[in-house]
C-alpha cells in the first residue's frame, strides 16, 4: 500500500510556477499546493519531520531551523546548486546558473529539476525513504 502526500497536478495556468522562472526566484522557497512541503531539523540527535500547511509555507517563517524538503511523486526534493551544464529531467529544458540555490534535486533518486518543474515529474520515486519518515504537524 504506498500513500503519496501530494495530489495530482491540475495545470490550469492560475499556479506560480507561470511566473516563478524570474532569476531572483532562485533564493525563496518555491510554493506550490501539488507538492508537500516538510521541515527536517534535528533536535536532541534525531530528525523531525514537520509537515508545513500551506498558509505557513506561503508566509515562510518558521519558528524551527531546519531543511526544506517538497515531496511530489514520493520524490523528496531539497534546493541545491547544480553544475553548468545540468539539465531539468522534466522540461529537458538547461537549468541557468545564478546565484542562490537554483533546482530542485531527489535526494533518494537524483531526479533534477527547476524548481518550478518539480511538480511536472511523471514517474514515482522507486528509492523513497519517505515511509520512514514520522510526520508531525508542524504548530
Amino acid at each position: 500500500e504506498n500513500l503519496y502526500l501530494s495530489a495530482p497536478t491540475q495545470d490550469d495556468g492560475s499556479s506560480m510556477s507561470d511566473v516563478s522562472g524570474i532569476s531572483m526566484a532562485s533564493n525563496k522557497t518555491y510554493v506550490t499546493e501539488d507538492s508537500s512541503l516538510v521541515l527536517e531539523t534535528l533536535e536532541g540527535g534525531r530528525h523531525h519531520h514537520y509537515l508545513i500547511p500551506i498558509q505557513a509555507a506561503r508566509r515562510g517563517m518558521f519558528k524551527k531551523a531546519g531543511t526544506k524538503l517538497h515531496i511530489y511523486m514520493d520524490h523528496i526534493f531539497t534546493a541545491q546548486h547544480t553544475k553548468l551544464g545540468s539539465s531539468c529531467q522534466a522540461c529537458n529544458r538547461l537549468i541557468p546558473l545564478r546565484l542562490g540555490k537554483q533546482a530542485y534535486v531527489c535526494r533518494d533518486c537524483g531526479v533534477t529539476t527547476h524548481k518550478q518543474c518539480h511538480t511536472k515529474v511523471e514517474s514515482h520515486c522507486l528509492q523513497t525513504s519517505l515511509p520512514s519518515m514520522e510526520l508531525e504537524f508542524y504548530c
